[in-house]
Parts: C-alpha cells; structure tokens; sequence
C-alpha cells in the first residue's frame, strides 16, 4: 500500500514528536508499505550539523522524506502549509493519508483521499473552531478513524461531545525499537561499582528534575546521570546544584540514546501531576511518553511517578510506581533496587511487556487494522 505521512514536525530537531513520526514511518516501510514523509521547511528550527537525517534518528533509509514551504504568518502558517502540501498528493496517489497533520488530514479527507489522523492531545480545547472542524472530519465518507495515544485521552474526546463517534476512535500508545545492543558505553562518567540511575528526556516543567536534584543530595552512594536538555537549562542545574554525584550529560542525538541508557541501572521517570511540552501544554491527562517505552525496551528497572494514565502501560510487576512529589517513596524504591535479583525482575518484566505490546512495528500494523 502507498501511504503518506501528513507531519507538521521540523526533521530533523530535538523534538519527541518528530522521533515518533520518523519511527512511525520507518514502522510501516518495515511492514512492505510504500511510505512517502510529507513535512514542512523549518530550517530554523533544524538540528545543526546533521548530514544524515535517517542516521541522526537511529532508523533506516527505507521511505521517501518530502519537505515544503512553510509560511511563516501567525495562526496561518500551519493552515497554508497543509493547504500547499495537500497540492501533491495526487502526484504521489496514496492508497492512504495517515497523520499527525490536523488540518492536512481533513483536507485530505475532504479530497477524496482515504485518510487516518493521530491525536496526541484534545484538540477541541483549542477553541470552538477546532470543534467545529473535528465533527466535520468525522463526517467525510473517506475518513477511516481517529487515533488516541492513550485511553484517558479518548475518554476526554467521549465526554465532551463525541459520544456519538466512539467507533471512530483507536487507541495505540506509543513504542520503541528493539535495542540493537546492550553493550555499556565506555568513557562514562559514572564511578565504578556504584549503582548507576538515569533520567533522560527534556528539562521542562513538570519533568520532574528536581525531584532527581533533591534525591541525589540524600543518596551520596550513588551515581545520578541526567541525559537532555539545552545548554541554558543545563548551566541553571549546574551553577544551583553541585552535588559530585549527579552528572548532566546534554542533549544526545536519538540513534546514541540506548548507549547512554546501557550504562545505567535504574532509569527514572518522575514525572509531576501537571507535565508540559515546549509550548506549555499540560499533558499529564493525557500523554504516552516515548521515554517509558524506550526505558522499557532497554530492559533496566523502571521507578516512575503513580500517574493514571501511566497507569495504563505500567504496573507494580514492571516497575515501582511511587507518589510524584514524595521524595521519601523515591528513595525508598531506589533502596529496594540495590538488590539486583530484584532489579533484574523488574527490568525483565518491564522487557516483556514491551516485546509483547509496544515495538513499533507492531503498533504500525495495530492502527491499520
């Protein structure tokens, strides 16, 4: 089958969802599907020095990545490159339009074009407008289905007037890769035989770092490794807390990411009741971390925060789930991971569940059913 991939995410940059967009279509190019990328021209917002997009990401050359004029006018601009990306679809005649494009994909729709749209946040809450335009795609004879990230957040979409389209709705969480290999990354900055706990992913607000800050200055025995952030947020950390024990590694490029993770031995998640992206978005509802799908795979012992939605991929035989704010269950769970034939436990169980229910090809072929 011939499908495009309607994005509005800059390729190649720091941000999850142009990961997750990149593995979606390596994901159906693996299952034998022609897969053609359509994604706008942001070059200011590109990762510098990248030669290789596809190696950057860690995934194979296997679809085609098409980029176009992205017009640079408040609230219009993400209009007028849907409307100028739509233009070529009749070049490239898909048997199916798939993606994370909302405005891309009602066009599609409307156009005639069988057409499957991602939701990764309740889109209705952006305005009546956006109401309005949901129950419009809904209506076309050419839209197939809806895609949730999670339960919670169709749960949301039911209760606020699209109880009448329930059989349009999908869930998939979000997934991750088979790690090529477990081998440990050498130069690391880690002490030697001393437990080593990482976080890795963005600095924003809600992330959870301080918890790691604060615990870090209560565990002088062990060794805490935060992978992510830019450099401004990272000098904020280093200048107000300079405990020997805590290293902050920066921002590393996706297909290097599961080296840095080799290297640990409890991987962390402590995210907080309220979780926001870049553009301050709340999405603690809501969301379907790649993180917890990447530590997942990575087949290391998982200490995450109690939240309900995280709830619906994680549970007490494949992680410790512990109170997001009380420092005392974070130490506690950290203590209690010291023994490692109960580490060992965990990290297998986490690593079966994600074999079983969350790689990325399998997801590809989930949403097209």
């Amino acid at each position: 089958m011939k499908i495009v991939y309607l994005s509005t995410s800059s390729i190649p940059s720091r941000m999850a969802n142009s990961i997750h967009v990149m593995k979606m279509c390596q994901a159906f190019s693996m299952n034998a599907h022609k897969v053609t990328l359509f994604a706008p021209n942001k070059k200011e917002q590109y990762e510098e020095n990248v030669e290789d997009v596809f190696e950057f990401y860690g995934i194979r050359n296997c679809f085609k990545i098409k980029k176009f004029r992205y017009f640079h006018i408040k609230k219009l601009g993400p209009l007028l490159y849907s409307l100028y990306a739509n233009l070529f679809l009749k070049k490239n005649n898909p048997d199916l339009v798939y993606g994370r494009d909302f405005f891309g994909c009602i066009l599609s729709a409307i156009r005639g074009y069988n057409t499957i749209f991602e939701a990764h946040e309740p889109l209705f809450e952006n305005g009546f407008i956006y109401k309005i335009l949901l129950k419009l795609l809904f209506k076309q004879k050419k839209f197939i289905k809806m895609i949730a990230i999670s339960d919670s957040l169709k749960k949301i979409f039911i209760e606020n007037g699209f109880d009448d389209i329930e059989e349009k709705f999908f869930v998939a969480h979000d997934a991750a890769d088979e790690v090529k290999d477990f081998n440990k990354l050498k130069g690391w900055q880690g002490r030697k035989n001393t437990l080593q706990v990482g976080y890795f992913g963005h600095l924003y607000e809600g992330r959870g770092i301080n918890i790691i800050v604060d615990i870090s200055a209560k565990m002088p025995d062990v060794d805490f490794h935060i992978i992510g952030g830019n450099d401004k947020e990272i000098s904020y950390w280093k200048e107000n807390y300079r405990d020997i024990n805590l290293f902050f590694h920066g921002y590393i490029s996706p297909s290097m990411v599961y080296k840095y993770r080799n290297n640990c031995d409890i991987l962390l998640a402590p995210y907080q009741e309220k979780v926001t992206l870049s553009n301050k978005l709340d999405t603690a509802r809501f969301m379907s971390p790649l993180k917890i799908f990447e530590y997942m795979s990575s087949k290391k012992a998982i200490v995450c925060s109690d939240l309900p939605v995280l709830r619906e991929v994680l549970n007490e035989s494949n992680s410790i789930l512990v109170k997001c704010d009380n420092l005392s269950e974070w130490i506690n769970a950290i203590e209690r991971l010291k023994n490692t034939n109960l580490r060992t436990e965990y990290a297998q169980n986490a690593y079966n569940s994600f074999k079983n229910q969350f790689r990325w090809k399998a997801r590809a072929i989930k949403v097209l059913q």
